[in-house]
């Protein structure tokens, strides 16, 4: 009887997380726009070429030949895109704008269930710690930022996976359990490499903790963790080849290494406080209070404690007041910005405030009734830092500038001439991508063609020296390319070489040279050719994409066997 009524408070729990991600999108879905700016170009553009070639039979993207100026750009190599997949997929069933706000009510929805789990795992069952835990984590400004204001996408979806890294060393620090670790590790990589970086430092962190606390690291405790980079390894490498293969030290643009706009500490103090959807100061209202209060009301020398201190330390690591002038050159500068680490700070202290609220104690209070206070307080703060949002969405102002055509002439990005966000719809959703992506568009481009990024991008072929205008047609992983020569010629295509292009003309593979804007060059003789370009993944690459998921498979099956005799 007493574990069906925990089992009962438990499907309370889930449900009211349900309800509330829907509660969190459904303004959005009821204004039917967005108001697009940053990174949302890059992203979405990154979909509308999976879409398209799922439309053609094609499951697996390396170039961009429908958008990104259809010159072939290879981004897909080498940045994360599996977790775009049901972005993708919703586009076939509903329409764009509705897409991609139930795929991001999809986002809310994993990332609110996986912080529930993670702590009633963390915490051996407590629901009502949990289910605060998992409200907090997923209203918390810096989220709503990632997700609804300026669409930082890679980041989102690795913030969805980030309580399973402290679930996973806890597991392995306390209970020799080491699969929770590398599970999170590899949706991660399948998100965001750079949270990958940043989540490693933070395990570092959390093994400090326990040294400092312990003074000794058992060895069962190093193997656990070596089983968990293995396994790790094992379900990700295959995201991995194309780094090795294609990207380094093949003279490729890459994102500029540094730290970026910095903030000071009392700006991050007083924006945290207004509790808006932002960047900086993007803790939030309730874990600002946290930080300032958190060590007068957890117990001492317990893991809460241990769990608050990392929160100061990594909320210290956003601000200005860490001296990061004195890591320029170290690895530590490809995080960019250090606001990135906001979201293991809202992780940490999120904890904390789970724990102090359900220590709160009323006479002659029910607690269903404070769980019901405080839901609806969260419920409330999350109305207040999206109001801002929605009135973007909704031009309110009537000023935001709509998309209702197609780019006619030059390459240029989708932007407004008063650089204000410009209203997307769905009647013209797909006249967008005539635009180029406002930030990440020569992202991996080979050096060469950053530098003549105008010639490229504006999809010119040169022969002989001359611009000329030639059939272009666009497949999945292809460009295609038709062209009649009266006399022996060399030409120069609109289209990126890499490592693995391959070149065929009128059906044979064919050798071919990199010309000075980093794109596909040929010698000709005189006649009517097809030439195709396209991307060629290697072998190891397929090979070790097997292997995960045979890897996936078996956790899966063994996930459920151990359910099924719990």
């Amino acid at each position: 009887m007493e574990n069906k009524k925990y089992n009962n408070k438990k499907i309370i729990a889930v449900s009211i997380i349900i309800i509330f991600s829907i509660l969190m999108i459904l303004p959005f879905l009821l204004v039917g726009q967005i108001g697009v700016d940053s990174d949302w170009s890059f992203h979405a553009a990154r979909v509308q070429q999976i879409y398209l070639n799922l439309k053609k039979g094609e499951f697996f993207t390396y170039l961009a030949t429908d958008t990104f100026s259809k010159v072939g750009n290879a981004n897909f190599l080498f940045y994360p895109n599996f977790i775009l997949y049901p972005w993708a997929f919703l586009k076939f069933i509903f329409a764009p704008v509705t897409a991609y706000l139930i795929y991001i009510w999809l986002i809310f929805l994993a990332t609110g269930l996986i912080a529930f789990f993670s702590m009633i795992s963390f915490t051996r069952g407590k629901i009502r710690q949990s289910l605060f835990f998992a409200l907090i984590y997923l209203i918390a400004p810096y989220h709503l930022y990632l997700t609804l204001t300026n669409y930082v996408l890679g980041e989102a979806q690795a913030y969805t996976f980030l309580p399973l890294i402290l679930l996973g060393m806890w597991n392995i620090l306390y209970r020799n359990k080491w699969v929770t670790l590398a599970v999170g590790m590899t949706l991660i990589a399948y998100s965001h490499y750079v949270s990958v970086f940043i989540s490693a430092e933070v395990c570092v962190m959390i093994l400090a903790c326990y040294l400092i606390q312990n003074r000794k690291i058992e060895f069962s405790k190093l193997v656990s963790l070596l089983k968990s980079v293995c396994l790790f390894v094992l379900l990700s490498a295959w995201q991995f080849v194309p780094l090795f293969t294609d990207y380094l030290g093949k003279d490729l643009s890459r994102p500029l290494s540094g730290f970026f706009l910095v903030q000071s500490a009392g700006d991050f103090f007083t924006t945290a406080i207004s509790n808006e959807a932002v960047n900086q100061g993007g803790i939030g209202l309730l874990l600002i209070a946290t930080l300032a209060f958190g060590w007068k009301l957890v117990e001492k020398n317990s893991k809460y404690m241990w769990t608050y201190i990392l929160g100061i330390i990594i909320t210290w690591m956003i601000t200005a007041a860490f001296p990061w002038k004195y890591f320029t050159n170290t690895p530590l500068s490809i995080i960019q910005f250090p606001y990135r680490y906001t979201s293991y700070a809202i992780a940490f202290l999120a904890v904390i405030l789970s724990k102090i609220l359900i220590d709160l104690e009323f006479s002659n209070v029910n607690n269903r009734l404070i769980t019901s206070i405080i839901v609806l307080l969260f419920l409330t703060l999350y109305a207040g830092s999206i109001y801002s949002d929605l009135s973007r969405n909704k031009n309110s102002i009537n000023k935001n500038p709509i998309l209702t055509s197609t780019r006619r002439g030059q390459y240029r990005t989708l932007t407004s001439a008063s650089d204000l966000p410009v209203i997307v719809t769905n009647n013209f959703y797909n006249k967008q991508f005539s635009y180029g992506a406002l930030y990440g568009e020569t992202d991996y481009m080979p050096e060469k063609a950053s530098k003549e990024w105008e010639s490229v991008l504006n999809r010119i072929t040169i022969i002989n020296g001359k611009r000329v205008a030639v059939y272009q047609e666009s497949q999945p992983n292809k460009l295609i390319y038709k062209v009649k020569l009266p006399q022996n010629s060399i030409i120069n295509f609109p289209a990126l070489a890499y490592t693995h292009t391959v070149v065929t003309v009128n059906g044979d593979r064919t050798k071919f040279d990199i010309s000075n804007r980093g794109t596909v060059q040929l010698k000709l003789n005189s006649g009517n050719y097809k030439i195709e370009v396209a991307y060629v993944p290697t072998k190891l690459l397929m090979v070790l994409r097997i292997v995960a998921l045979i890897g996936w498979i078996f956790l899966i099956l063994r996930t459920l066997f151990s359910l099924k005799h719990s």
